[in-house]
């Protein structure tokens, strides 16, 4: 009874692994595959179709107090997807101070343009200019 049980689970665990879709469909993620973008394309254009995820990585260090905060966009044609998350430089061992990458996520909700204006701030300073600010040009089709 053990032994068959066993039997049973392992290979329950083994189907549960196969993710591969083998029948030839296109997957959602296939079909709109991810778009990037990060510090080197401040002031482009991104395309995205509806439904379709952009994902934003930019230079953050919180223990200085900056933080990116998005200071423009038409949520109606672009609409944020979650919180940003930060993710450590893996190039530097981890450490209180450390520097890493915010990283934001935004998906195409309607056809149109809209313009993504982000700023890197202390949030309790007021009237100041931002230590550096990032923008795009998000078209959705």
């Amino acid at each position: 009874m053990r032994k068959s049980l066993l039997v049973l689970l392992l290979g329950l665990a083994v189907a549960g692994c196969g993710g591969n879709d083998v029948s030839g469909e296109t997957t959602s993620e296939s079909a709109n595959p991810v778009v990037r973008a990060g510090a080197a394309d401040n002031g482009q254009e991104r395309r995205l179709r509806v439904g379709q995820r952009l994902m934003v990585a930019l230079p953050s260090n919180p223990s200085t107090g900056y933080s990116w905060s998005i200071a423009e966009v038409d949520a109606a044609v672009a609409k944020q997807d979650g919180e940003a998350d930060f993710e450590p430089d893996p190039a530097v061992p981890v450490a209180p101070g450390a520097g890493g990458t915010s990283v934001w996520s935004f998906v195409g909700a309607a056809a149109g343009v809209t313009a993504l204006r982000m700023e890197y701030t202390r949030p309790w300073e007021h009237g100041l200019t931002p230590a550096e600010t990032f923008s795009l040009t998000i078209k959705v089709e």
